[in-house]
């Protein structure tokens, strides 16, 4: 940075604070200067208000000079950011400040809940990788009013960052008519690290969706993910630290689910106790305990259409499978699973089945190695539907090259049932690419099954993952294989069972897939389009003898507005070969489609603005169905964030709804429909009290469903949950009679106490 710009921002930041003599009682000045970054000791603790006057701040050297990532990459960020890193024995510190360019204008915040997303959100954020390793690392942010945001960085952030991790760690801000500040304290005991480290790397990113602009302290390609930890600066350690941290957290909890099934039966309490627990065997290694968890707490599911032939995937929310949870579930592909931590304590209707205890051991030994062990027992179901069942899984990785590594996993489950042999394994390698300018990454993996009577030489799977990205373009590889004799039972693998509805029976069937994506990618000089691309996709399923069972080839067209709007064109053409009997939908008198079937197709997917206050995204697609027949689909999604009310103007109240219709016209076996309904109100009331409404209806499933939940965050990681939930079946009248009615289907009213110590 040159001095003159130099120059200009410390007298810019000068003349701002001598203006704001409510923030200081007397003009102060920053020290602005130029690389390297130091972690500098101080020898007293940091008031954390958010004001930045403490002393210390003077004394310390604040760095500048984002770039801006979005909508362009290509100059200084025209809304600045300047921070600075120091630490103590027990936190580190960053002191932040955030230029308020046009503070006329409200600041683009949902709401005040914790781990929001940076997307629609303004917001500073802090990366770091302890560990150097291109892989692994930390995120802590924060909004101008001081919701937190942190999670762990998993698979060298190329997908972002994992918010459903959560640790103790301290901020405030607060705000002016020139600039916004913020004040974060990270005590080493929540993050993970090897001691002794003279260097981690890091980098900081403001969002500030208000000025539509996204910028990073080291320069991110805008082709690539903020979080991207190859795309991170080095910051030394003036001293490095050597002490050793205990690391040790104490959950027990109280809860109490009261539940009525039906209508007219009584209530049944079911109180519980029990705890979770997190020890540090070394500064980057955890060891977790749980025992007789509950899950009351956790956020519903959200609904799903399945007009396809297999199970769908729903998302692990339950905090004790989170931490260090892609060292675990991310072996593999996503339907091609070793490893589902919902297979877990909930039965394939969702339904809980007692998890009596759970240890977990997983972390980093040294900067090269990360391993992890788990130990699961789950009980006996109510209904006895579930058997008392061990689980262990075993992963090992190894960090090669830059920001590659290669790992290893075992899963193993077996059921604990006296005189009976029944148990399950899966072994499995794999490497883990990424290259250290980010353009290469992918993954190349084979796993072997192991049961009782299957054979050495069968049970395998295999498959590899190649993308290319630069600016301009984009090149995907991709071929699986999942041999009909592959069973994971802890796992996610649904297209090897394929059930046949005319005989109530599963045939297990081997496939492989292939999977080629190019794209072209256009950033013109405009102030209207940010970027068009074009693309030609394959997605191919074959059979043992390599003869195509499912084919979908796709051609279309995406452009991106400067405001963040888009509109996605696409034409496709599918191709469906049934060698079991299936019914997408239920046939007027019965009956079971077979055969070949091919049909052609059109999709139109767009989103609004969506830093405005209220944003719209909409998809919608028609076109041939099974059986000479045609399919019209329309869904949208929105978002509204309620104006704030009072003379700060904050935001609480987010809305956010979704619909999706389909119309299913075969011929001359009738139209159908099938809705999917949904609405959630999210209510900040300050940031550690929050109140959530949930609202569904499926009518595939014939399912209704309403859910609220009340979390009050007392103190750090310590909550009070209040949790009501109750259900509606869509039943028939009579059994003979095609009239439906909502009826009762069970309601409950949980409470749950933990304390963090």
């Amino acid at each position: 940075m040159s001095t003159g710009r130099v120059t200009g921002f410390f007298l810019i930041l000068s003349l701002s604070i001598w203006h704001t003599n409510t923030l200081f009682s007397q003009p102060k000045q920053f020290k602005i200067g130029a690389k390297p970054v130091v972690i500098r000791p101080i020898s007293s603790k940091v008031k954390i208000d958010g004001r930045l006057d403490d002393s210390i701040w003077y004394n310390l050297i604040f760095h500048t000079g984002f770039s801006q990532s979005y909508p362009y990459d290509t100059s200084i960020a025209h809304t600045q950011t300047w921070f600075t890193l120091c630490h103590d024995d027990e936190f580190i510190y960053a002191g932040i400040i955030c230029e308020n360019l046009n503070g006329n204008k409200p600041f683009v915040i949902n709401n005040l809940k914790r781990d929001f997303s940076v997307n629609t959100n303004d917001a500073v954020v802090l990366s770091i990788s302890p560990f150097m390793d291109g892989q692994n690392g930390f995120s802590f942010g924060v909004t101008p009013y001081n919701a937190q945001r942190e999670g762990e960085i998993q698979n060298g952030g190329v997908y972002g960052v994992t918010t459903a991790w959560d640790q103790v760690w301290y901020s405030e801000t607060s705000i002016t008519d020139s600039f916004w500040f913020a004040e974060f304290a990270i005590p080493f005991s929540s993050i993970r690290f090897v001691p002794g480290m003279e260097s981690w790397t890091f980098n900081f990113s403001r969002f500030d969706l208000r000025n539509n602009e996204v910028s990073n302290y080291k320069k991110v390609p805008r082709q690539f993910n903020v979080s991207t930890l190859v795309f991170t600066d080095t910051v030394d350690w003036e001293t490095p630290i050597n002490k050793k941290f205990f690391n040790g957290v104490f959950v027990p909890y109280i809860s109490n689910n009261s539940i009525q099934n039906t209508k007219n039966s009584s209530v049944e309490n079911r109180p519980s106790i029990g705890f979770d627990g997190k020890l540090g065997i070394t500064p980057s290694l955890n060891l977790d305990i749980t025992v007789n968890p509950d899950f009351a707490q956790v956020d519903v599911d959200q609904q799903q259409i399945n007009l396809s032939r297999y199970n769908l995937f729903f998302p692990e929310r339950r905090q004790f499978f989170i931490e260090n949870s892609d060292l675990f579930a991310n072996f593999g592909f996503r339907q091609i699973r070793p490893f589902f931590s919902r297979r877990i304590g909930l039965s394939p209707s969702r339904e809980n089945i007692p998890i009596e205890y759970g240890l977990r051991l997983s972390g980093k030994h040294g900067n090269d190695l990360r391993l992890g062990l788990m130990n699961v027992t789950t009980g006996t179901d109510k209904n006895k539907s579930a058997i008392a069942t061990n689980y262990t899984v075993a992963a090992l990785q190894k960090k090669v090259f830059e920001a590659s590594n290669i790992g290893l996993i075992w899963v193993h489950d077996q059921v604990l049932e006296q005189n009976k042999v029944d148990y399950n394994s899966v072994l499995g390698a794999e490497f883990n690419l990424l290259t250290q300018d980010n353009r290469w990454w992918g993954k190349t993996f084979i796993q072997k099954s192991i049961y009782p009577g299957i054979e050495s030489s069968r049970g395998y799977s295999h498959a590899s993952f190649l993308l290319y990205k630069v600016l301009g373009w984009q090149f995907m590889w991709n071929h699986e294989y999942v041999s009909r004799y592959f069973q994971a039972r802890t796992g996610f693998v649904p297209r090897v069972d394929n059930y046949d509805p005319s005989t109530g029976t599963v045939v297990k069937m081997d496939y492989w897939r292939l999977e080629p994506e190019f794209k072209r990618i256009y950033y013109p000089k405009s102030d209207l389009i940010n970027s068009y691309s074009t693309f030609i996709y394959n997605s191919s399923y074959y059979d043992s003898a390599f003869d195509p069972t499912e084919s979908l080839i796709s051609v279309g067209s995406e452009i991106k507005l400067q405001n963040s709007a888009y509109v996605h064109l696409t034409a496709y053409q599918t191709y469906y070969r049934l060698f079991l009997p299936f019914a997408p939908v239920k046939f007027n008198g019965g009956g079971y489609l077979n055969g070949e079937h091919i049909w052609e197709g059109f999709n139109v997917t767009f989103g609004s603005n969506s830093r405005k206050v209220f944003a719209l995204f909409g998809e919608v697609d028609f076109g041939g169905y099974f059986l000479n027949g045609n399919k019209q689909e329309y869904s949208a999604n929105f978002t509204y964030r309620v104006p704030g009310l009072g003379p700060n103007k904050i935001p609480r109240l987010y809305l956010t709804g979704n619909v999706r219709h389909v119309d299913i016209n075969l011929r001359d076996s009738g139209l159908y429909s099938v809705d999917l309904l949904g609405l959630k109100a999210d209510y900040s009331l300050t940031t550690t009290t929050y109140l959530i409404g949930y609202w569904q209806l499926n009518a595939q499933s014939k399912l209704m469903n309403v859910n609220v939940r009340f979390q009050w965050r007392y103190r750090p990681m310590s909550d009070i949950f209040i949790v009501y939930s109750q259900n509606w079946d869509r039943t028939q009248i009579t059994p003979n009679s095609n009239a439906e009615i909502w009826q009762y289907g069970g309601r409950s009213l949980a409470l749950k106490l933990n304390y963090w110590f």
